[in-house]
């Protein structure tokens, strides 16, 4: 499944640059907008981020059942999906889509950029095994999805100028396309349930 949706992914890119470009510039905005607020912040706001960091990578994921987890983790990815999916539904929701892959990259480029300032070379390895390989997953899922989203969006401005425009056949391909996004965001789920925390149970048991 994951190979099939990178082929497709790489034709529809392809064909499609200019879409997965402007959805691709709001998700980096939102992920350097994200690291320059982590730098910002005050001592004392620091200090409290960095005792719940501790705590969740440390007690959090270790201790969380991973059945649980998942359908934890895989309910947020999908509703992810399917919110771009209904934001794509109408011309004036492609504001909201783009505003939601810009907090996504927020919240990551916050996330990455305050586990590196405040732990160095720890803090890599700390995101390398327990925020990446999630993401490698979801990320080009969700910008995939929002690519989608606003090719079908434009079609429904073309077709105000174009009736004879088939919505309907269009709107089943866009239905299935977000549909695969969404099956991939539940592999990215399985990820972070079933193989991060093993990733990261590793590397807190090196010593030092």
């Amino acid at each position: 499944m994951a190979r099939v949706f990178r082929q497709f992914m790489v034709l529809s890119v392809r064909s499609h640059w200019n879409l997965y470009l402007v959805v691709g510039f709001f998700f980096l905005a939102g992920v350097a907008a994200g690291g320059w607020s982590a730098g910002g912040l005050e001592t004392t706001k620091v200090g409290e981020l960095q005792e719940y960091i501790d705590h969740l990578f440390i007690n959090a994921d270790l201790e969380r059942n991973a059945g649980e987890q998942f359908v934890q983790v895989t309910y947020n990815n999908v509703m992810l999906i399917a919110a771009i999916y209904l934001a794509g539904l109408s011309v004036i929701g492609i504001p909201v889509m783009l505003g939601l892959l810009f907090v996504r990259g927020f919240a990551m480029g916050f996330a990455v950029w305050f586990v590196i300032s405040e732990m160095g070379w720890p803090g890599v390895l700390l995101v390398l095994a327990s925020i990446l390989p999630q993401n490698l997953i979801l990320i080009p899922a969700a910008i995939f999805a929002g690519a989608a989203a606003l090719s079908f969006s434009v079609l429904l401005v073309r077709r105000g100028f174009n009736p004879e425009i088939n919505v309907w056949a269009n709107f089943l391909r866009y239905s299935g396309m977000l549909a695969a996004a969404a099956a991939v965001a539940v592999g990215a789920g399985m990820v972070e349930a079933f193989v991060t925390p093993n990733i990261l149970e590793l590397l807190l048991e090196f010593p030092g």
